[in-house]
């Protein structure tokens, strides 16, 4: 067995052990709110896939099989009264990739009351989740690249607020196998979050995860197929699966599946591909009265 999968499967027995927690621990769970449609369409199984500059968030090791420079900006109706705002750029160099990463989740204004039952609103306060991230990735060996995420984090609510840092570590290897791709990332690493008195872990996780493609002659395109194996520290396993079919690299038809949550489950989605920009949709249906998710995107490569 060549070292390279000895690595990734060493990767694959460490989530279990290090990040054990119990349900509710976690805070900042905006956190883990993938970026970009395209992944969001294919189920969020997206750590084996270095194609987009949303790998920057997914795996900052697959950054380093991003060509050129690339940048990704994604707007998602989040629920009814939230809005997602997502930027990620990558830039290719000679010394390596480099990259980075913002997330902004924004909740309407809501009003204030006092403590005792009143008709009459105070007035109206917000709130909002920020994160900032640079990243770097290059390979190791011809086939394996590993890279490093550190991001910063505010949360604020009226008054109260929380601020913190992060790192996001991952792994990407090309398999000697035509096709296939093997990825493991650990991710939201750092000290809790202390929001008033109370102290929050961060949302933590681990994932492994693979990626298959083939150009299908029959079919006038590509055929990707992607898994993820989740492992959060306040829940157990989570799996996610993906697919997509590109036509020609122009049209791209997306679906995926979470299984392991409450609320979630099936995604789909669409992709326009024209000369060096990408037009992405997604459509996330959730089982409960919040409302469901819509995520939108474009993407330019240079």
């Amino acid at each position: 067995m060549r070292w390279q999968h000895a690595l990734i499967f060493a990767l694959i027995l460490f989530p279990a052990t290090a990040l054990a927690g119990s349900p509710g621990d976690a805070g900042a769970l905006f956190l883990r709110i993938g970026v970009g449609p395209r992944a969001a369409a294919m189920g969020e199984a997206y750590i084996g896939v270095g194609e987009d500059a949303s790998s920057v968030y997914w795996n900052p090791g697959a950054m380093a099989a991003v060509l050129g420079t690339n940048a990704l900006l994604s707007h998602g109706e989040y629920f009814s009264t939230m809005r997602l705002e997502q930027a990620a750029v990558t830039h290719e160099a000679t010394w390596g990739t480099l990259g980075f990463l913002f997330t902004g989740m924004f909740m309407d204004d809501m009003d204030r009351y006092e403590d005792v039952p009143s008709a009459v609103p105070l007035g109206t306060f917000g709130a909002h989740d920020v994160s900032f991230g640079v990243a770097y990735a290059r390979y190791i060996v011809p086939n394996v690249a590993v890279g490093i995420t550190v991001k910063s984090i505010d949360e604020r609510s009226d008054e109260l607020s929380a601020t913190g840092f992060a790192v996001d570590a991952g792994i990407y290897h090309v398999s000697r196998i035509r096709g296939v791709k093997l990825a493991a990332v650990v991710g939201n690493l750092g000290s809790p979050l202390k929001f008033d008195e109370e102290e929050f872990a961060l949302p933590r996780y681990a994932k492994v995860g693979a990626s298959w493609e083939r150009e299908v002659v029959a079919l006038e395109g590509r055929v990707l197929v992607t898994f993820d194996a989740v492992f959060p520290n306040d829940d157990d396993m989570r799996e996610h699966i993906g697919a997509e079919y590109s036509y020609r690299r122009m049209l791209a038809l997306r679906a995926g599946y979470k299984a392991g949550y409450d609320t979630q489950g099936a995604t789909f989605g669409f992709g326009v591909n024209w000369r060096e920009i990408s037009l992405d949709y997604a459509f996330l249906p959730v089982d409960n009265d919040l409302g469901d998710n819509h995520r939108f995107g474009i993407g330019f490569s240079f």
